[in-house]
């Protein structure tokens, strides 16, 4: 039996270690939680307080001087296998440094604990604060953490313009691919349900003054999803309604699902009678999120770790005949070793 895994993460200060407090503080009675905390100084303050404030059933361990996200940490799978040893916990939270990409991380956690950990919902954590600096939304850790998170959470509502919160949500909601969920709080209160949200759960955003119409991240219809599960090698379908146009079909791919690039990016760029698309690919080495406009077809690194996941509009296409294809450039599962 695996045992559930979740990261939060977030720049420096915006209250992750609370959030964690207060997740272990409203976890059932009796179940056994483990918390790993990394710390970017060799002085583990996080770690003592949550360790401090945890109630009973809580083992805490911490990893210091350095950025646990770098997946050659010496001391992480140390600390892992350790703290799964001793605590025998019915959930794993991890707590990474305000400084760290935490991508390579889920990486690691996915390849080499698949038999033991189930890697669950990332909480992206944002403090208004940041958000309105037009720099940190450049940042590169900041863009990666987002990028990352499948649930963003912005804290500190109560610190925050209504102008700002409801800019927030319009860019949060125009981020590709759509979060499962988009959630405003204060004092770091986080409803442990979130933890097990899965891609059958994406959602409205939950802000006290939440808009009664989600603004999808296009102009095109939203692509319902119908609560469909991928599996390796067969992903999910979900092709727009009858009569719209341009029509849209989008797939998504389980996470363990390794493309060719090669393959994909001809097939992508190649394909006529397209006029956009959008999606993100797990590559041998990388994931990649792909843009085309027309002809013009744009590359570049994500931080986005949930599944492969496509969009296409155009109202030439046979979907079947093109997932085939698109399929057809997924690696052998031999290759992906």
């Amino acid at each position: 039996m695996t045992i559930p895994v979740n990261l939060i993460t977030g720049f420096l200060g915006v209250g992750k270690t609370t959030a964690v407090i207060d997740l272990l503080k409203n976890k059932a009675a009796g179940s056994r939680w483990a918390v790993l905390v990394n710390e970017y100084g060799d002085v583990s303050i996080d770690g003592a307080m949550i360790e401090g404030s945890a109630p009973d059933g809580v083992s805490v361990r911490e990893v210091g001087g350095g950025c646990v996200c770098c997946a050659t940490a010496p001391y992480l799978p140390v600390a892992i296998h350790f703290l799964l040893l001793d605590a025998k916990p019915d959930r794993l939270i991890i707590e990474t440094t305000g400084l760290g990409h935490p991508a390579r991380l889920l990486d690691m956690l996915r390849q080499n604990y698949a038999d033991r950990l189930d890697v669950r919902a990332t909480l992206g954590i944002v403090d208004p604060a940041d958000f309105a600096k037009p720099e940190m939304r450049e940042n590169p850790i900041f863009v990666d953490q987002v990028q990352l998170a499948d649930v963003v959470v912005m804290n500190k509502l109560d610190t925050a313009t209504p102008e700002l919160v409801s800019d927030f949500q319009r860019w949060a909601e125009g981020l590709f691919p759509p979060k499962l969920l988009i959630a405003g709080t204060t004092h770091g209160r986080l409803d442990p349900a979130w933890l097990d949200l899965s891609a059958n759960d994406e959602r409205l955003p939950l802000f006290p003054e939440a808009h009664a119409h989600h603004h999808h991240h296009d102009a095109s219809p939203p692509i319902a999803m119908g609560g469909l599960t991928a599996k390796k090698g067969a992903p999910v379908r979900y092709p727009s309604p009858p009569g719209v146009k341009p029509a849209c079909c989008g797939w998504v791919f389980d996470a363990a699902d390794v493309f060719d690039e090669n393959r994909l990016l001809s097939l992508l760029a190649g394909t006529k009678g397209v006029s956009r698309l959008k999606g993100v690919f797990h590559l041998p080495d990388e994931w990649e999120a792909v843009n085309r406009s027309g002809t013009a077809v744009s590359v570049a690194p994500t931080a986005y770790r949930r599944d492969s996941r496509l969009e296409v509009f155009s109202d030439a296409l046979d979907w079947a005949a093109f997932e085939r294809e698109l399929v057809g450039c997924l690696l052998a599962p031999v290759a992906r070793q």
